[in-house]
């Protein structure tokens, strides 16, 4: 008997909630448009506007259409996105780059859109523009992380001497959000690399590495790149330990308020290189 009163609660919880009426669901604006369709195209029937488009015909630009055309993958081939006229006639509004290279090669046969019905050219051209102040770029480190998951032989060079020195590589490109050991100038890093080789660059992020404990590297780059340079054009008789220690004169805060009201990545690693150099000769004559 009991059980049957545990069924009948459950059965009469069941029909409650069945009757207790939904939550009103969130009301949404309306879609705007009419979905697109996705088709396969021939370059050929492809059109661009130059009312509003920019112009591809910039050294770049040449650059970037040789590169996608030379080292053309059709994984890589995401949709243009193109818009139908009143006519028939199609517009491209994004992928302006991957016609062009299409058309250089003359063997792509078609080309993946999303095409859709805007209205007319004031449409096109303000759509082009939303679409382009929505789109995030990617950034240097974004990119960089996406080449070491690629498995981009200098990225992984360099990911490898950051984290034999101890430090991590940052996510963010902004210098306020980093944490304390994270490296953001991986290009700084691997520019030198191939200028001077690994051996530089692994002695300098041990200095640091030493010079610099828990402490967030906001001249990280320029400090860096002013260690390499002395490393690399010496003075006479030049001591590591003695350069090492003189970089353990200031502390990070210390050393980048020497780049007050300077800009400029290579007026600032300069200075730094010149304020080392005087901390360097300090140590040298403390320690004669």
């Amino acid at each position: 008997m009991g059980d049957v009163h545990v069924l009948r609660k459950e059965m009469a919880d069941v029909l409650e909630a069945a009757l207790t009426p939904s939550p009103p669901a969130k009301r949404w604006d309306r879609p705007l448009g009419m979905p697109p369709s996705i088709e396969n195209r021939s370059p050929d029937e492809l059109n661009i506007d130059d009312a509003y488009q920019r112009s591809i015909d910039t050294g770049p630009s040449r650059a970037l259409i040789q590169k996608i055309a030379k080292g053309w993958d059709w994984r890589m081939c995401l949709p243009l996105v193109v818009s139908k006229r009143d006519d028939g006639s199609l517009w491209v509004l994004d992928g302006q780059h991957r016609l062009a290279a299409a058309k250089l090669r003359g063997d792509i046969p078609y080309l993946p859109c999303c095409v859709s019905i805007y209205g007319g050219i004031q449409a096109e051209a303000s759509m082009f523009v939303a679409m382009n102040r929505a789109r995030r770029a990617i950034n240097r480190l974004d990119d960089f992380h996406a080449a070491i998951a690629g498995g981009d032989n200098d990225a992984l060079i360099v990911a490898q001497m950051v984290e034999a020195a101890g430090f991590t590589i940052s996510r963010k490109t902004g210098s306020a959000a980093w944490a304390p050991g994270e490296v953001a100038f991986t290009s700084a890093i691997n520019s030198i690399r191939r200028k001077h080789g690994e051996r530089v660059c692994r002695v300098a992020l041990e200095m640091m590495a030493q010079a610099f404990p828990g402490q967030r590297l906001s001249a990280g780059s320029s400090i860096f790149t002013a260690i390499c340079r002395i490393i690399v054009n010496p003075p006479r008789d030049l001591d590591q330990a003695c350069l090492a220690k003189a970089l353990q004169a200031f502390d990070m805060a210390g050393w980048s308020s020497f780049l007050a009201a300077i800009k400029g990545g290579d007026t600032r690693a300069q200075r730094l290189r010149e304020v080392l150099l005087l901390a360097y000769e300090d140590t040298r004559l403390a320690r004669a």
